[in-house]
Formats: structure tokens, sequence, C-alpha cells
């Protein structure tokens, strides 16, 4: 999130939506929210969602995948809606030229920024009062993975995975990196038209830049938080 690492922030898990009603975050705080998709409460969440969105969950050809989008769309309404006194179902969404969703509802919040991500057993949610990027992903070997991050991983990277001769140590860096830069880039609006080797990150202890492309620096400008 675009938060000075020096500057106090407090961080918030949502532990449970239905008994939880957050208000708005204040200015220093990460409000986050993690769920497991499950089909049994399919029907329900299907009520949260607009028909564009119900139609993009019924376009996916896996049911893992459909629920997965359908909890993770319908957990970012009914963790908004209270925020902004909007019933979930009525809440409105837009998205920059870049793709990069916001709340278009009319009286809304203009400064609440949030993130969703969704894999197959997980969606996960962050919901900030500045940009804000979240992602997470289902571990799995990668057959030509060395081959993946030399397309799109900077040098930094690319050296720090071939130093690892330990195959699951090789790939839970290759994860790190790529959770961590999908993050950022949804955190900075670009999307994959921002080039993820543009900045690059420490290998080991807690996330930071340690290289990013002038407009999005200096490296400090951001904090991030990652989980192997």
């Amino acid at each position: 999130m675009e938060r000075h690492a020096s500057e106090q922030l407090s961080v918030y898990v949502v532990r449970e939506l239905a008994t939880e009603a957050r208000t708005l975050p204040d200015e220093d705080e990460l409000i986050l929210w993690f769920g497991a998709p499950d089909p049994q409460y399919g029907p329900n969440l299907l009520n949260y969602l607009s028909d564009d969105e119900r139609g993009r969950a019924a376009g996916l050809h896996f049911e893992a995948d459909r629920w997965a989008f359908t909890a993770a769309h319908a957990g970012l309404r009914a963790l908004l809606g209270p925020m902004t006194r909007c019933a979930p179902h009525e809440l409105r969404f837009g998205a920059s030229l870049s793709g990069k969703p916001y709340l278009d509802n009319k009286g809304g919040c203009a400064a609440l920024q949030f993130s969703i991500s969704h894999t197959r057993g997980c969606v996960a949610i962050a919901v900030a009062r500045c940009a804000v990027g979240i992602d997470v992903e289902q571990r799995r070997r990668i057959p030509d993975m060395m081959a993946v991050a030399e397309t799109v991983f900077g040098p930094e990277a690319r050296a720090a995975l071939v130093a690892r001769s330990d195959w699951t140590a090789r790939m839970a860096l290759f994860y790190r990196y790529w959770t961590l830069g999908e993050a950022f880039i949804k955190a900075t609006g670009e999307g994959i038209t921002q080039d993820l080797s543009s900045f690059a990150f420490t290998e080991e202890a807690v996330p930071a830049l340690i290289r990013v492309s002038p407009g999005w620096g200096p490296t400090g400008r951001w904090r991030f938080y990652g989980e192997s």
C-alpha cells in the first residue's frame, strides 16, 4: 500500500463479515478480509452481485473458479456496504482505463480504495484510504518456472532464483516475487501494463522495494506485507 515504512499503520483483519460491520478505515488503517469459497453458500452469494458480475462468474469454466470469483465480489460488497451506508447489492463500480476498479456510487467516499484477489480455495480483500493492492495465489509446481521468471522478472529476482538450488525454496521465492508484484501493480493502478521488471523486491525478511521506476519512487513510498 502507498504508505511510507516509517509511518504508523494499524492493520485490522475482519474475522466475520456477518457480525463485523466496519465503518470507513482511518487514515492510518488497513482493513483486510480473507475467506474460503464454499459452493454451499453460492445461491445466497449470487444475490449480492450485479447482473454483469453474475454473467462473468457463469462464464468461468470450472466450479472452483466460479465460486472463488463469486465469494470475492460478494465479500467486497458485504464489506463496503456498511462503510458507505449502502445495501451491498446496490453498490456500483467503475474501472479506470487501465482496469483498476473504483466505487462509483453517488455520494460514495472518493478516498476509499480497495483491492480484491481470488484463487481456488482463497479470496482476499484490502481496504484503505490510500492506494492499496492485494494478491493471493494457489502455490503449485510450475515446470517452466525459470522460463517464466526470465520473461517477467527483473535481473535481481532472476539472480536470486538461480542462487536457490533447492526447488522448494526456489518456488517459495518465485511466489514471493509474483504475489508482491501483482499486489504492487494493483496498487499503482497500472495493472498488466506495468512491467514487472520495472521494480524489484528484497528476497528475505520483511518485503520492501529495492528498485522502482522513477514514476513510482522513491522505494520507501510503499509498504508491503507478505506470507510465504
